[in-house]
């Protein structure tokens, strides 16, 4: 080969490996832009990604704000609700306070005025009020009654705590519904002891029972001949609201130890089975009755008497005997009054300065002619009631005495019917203790 040729051929061999590498440099080039364009893609891509993101965020930041308005909402409307149901309750009250009958007398008319003008109202009725105080508001209800004056209010219920054994030592209270509620515990939580690492069980929560109020309506109805109405000296308010309050006091003592729950309130011994000793129920309200197991006495000696009421004593809770009681009536009192050891000493010791003995093992002894005496014949009695009466039992005065004047059913005499409405509820089950005897 001649050297042109062979210069040539290497020519040839150096263009072509420049444009080799030319070709290559232009697929790094394109592999460049190619590499640009997907980068571009990709921030696009991403910007899209952005995009969505804010605006899901944004979306999400609404719903929150919307939830958090309707929660807002929904416990502005749940307050509106309860504040509704509480102006109702409130209107309902006002309604039946409105409807009560009244005499409305001005804040500056003090005892005595009232008094005479309840006076008044005795003598001439409604009438007579109206003739000599133009001031006077006076309010009736559909059924025509009129309220006594406030005075006189507290004092029958005050004249009628002095009557009332139970109203002296149980709990009282007043209530403008009888729509009356008590949640009792009836359970306690229980704990245990454990080590550092030692698992920790479930314990029992305290559980709650619910009393409902039982009501009834007492009422009395006593007659004042029109004579006594017209002599000044006789002093007929007095002597009416003291009537009607031993009346009262004389259904009630009754109804408080037996009632059953119709038309009156429930007892402390509705319910109970006297024939056997049984544990007092929380749940149902049922108080422990202690039988002396012995045919018709507390006991067969007297030594005996005494170790029977100690146990129903030492049966009784620690933290209910700082304010015990026993309750009984006068001849009960009398049989333990006489209970002799074997020397022939009094158990009870005996003061020949007082009536007769007014404690028991330390506790004061409460005298109740409604309670029973120890059965002579067949049957079950319970002549004594021991333990702390406030916690165990509540009566309940609705709101409001009134009274009607009826000058026409019997010539010549005016009949005051007078009435309220009053209920009662177990609380603590376990405060009192009833003392029961069976006769075969």
């Amino acid at each position: 080969m001649s050297e042109a040729m062979e210069t040539k051929s290497v020519e040839l061999e150096q263009s072509g490996e420049a444009v080799a590498v030319e070709t290559e440099q232009l697929e790094v080039k394109a592999a460049d832009v190619e590499i640009e364009a997907k980068a571009d893609d990709l921030d696009v891509v991403r910007k899209a990604v952005d995009t969505v993101t804010a605006e899901a965020n944004s979306v999400k930041a609404q719903n929150a704000e919307l939830q958090q308005k309707s929660e807002n909402l929904e416990g502005e409307l749940k307050a509106k609700a309860a504040e509704l149901e509480q102006k109702a309750a409130a209107l309902e009250e006002l309604e039946a306070k409105m409807a009560a009958p009244k005499i409305h007398v001005k804040k500056d008319v003090n005892n005595m005025e009232s008094k005479v003008q309840f006076k008044t109202f005795l003598s001439e009725g409604i009438e007579g009020l109206r003739s000599k105080a133009a001031d006077l508001q006076i309010g009736v209800d559909a059924q025509g009654g009129y309220a006594l004056p406030e005075e006189l209010r507290r004092e029958i219920i005050e004249i009628e705590h002095e009557i009332s054994p139970l109203r002296q030592v149980v709990s009282v209270a007043s209530a403008a519904t009888t729509d009356v509620k008590q949640l009792v515990s009836i359970g306690d939580a229980a704990s245990g002891w454990v080590g550092e690492t030692t698992t920790r069980g479930d314990t029992n929560s305290p559980e709650l029972a619910q009393r409902s109020a039982t009501f009834g309506e007492v009422y009395a109805k006593p007659l004042v001949y029109q004579h006594m109405l017209e002599d000044a000296f006789f002093g007929v308010e007095s002597w009416l609201t003291k009537e009607v309050a031993r009346q009262f006091a004389e259904a009630e003592g009754a109804a408080f130890l037996n009632g059953n729950g119709s038309n009156k309130p429930v007892g402390i011994l509705n319910g109970l089975t006297l024939s056997s000793s049984s544990a007092a129920n929380d749940t149902t309200g049922a108080y422990q009755v202690i039988n002396s197991g012995v045919d018709g006495v507390l006991g067969a000696t007297d030594v005996d008497v005494v170790d029977f009421l100690r146990s129903v004593v030492i049966a009784t809770k620690t933290g209910y005997l700082s304010n015990a009681k026993w309750m009984m009536n006068r001849a009960t009192h009398d049989l333990l009054v006489n209970l002799k050891n074997g020397n022939g000493e009094y158990f009870l010791q005996r003061n020949l300065t007082e009536a007769a003995a007014s404690k028991l093992f330390g506790f004061d002894i409460i005298i109740n002619e409604d309670m029973a005496d120890i059965p002579a014949t067949t049957g079950d009695a319970c002549p004594i009631l021991f333990g702390d009466f406030a916690r165990a039992y509540q009566i309940i005065d609705r709101v409001g005495v009134s009274m009607t004047r009826d000058p026409y059913t019997q010539p010549g005499a005016v009949k005051f019917y007078t009435r309220k409405r009053v209920g009662s509820m177990v609380l603590d089950a376990s405060a009192l203790k009833v003392v029961a005897v069976s006769k075969a």
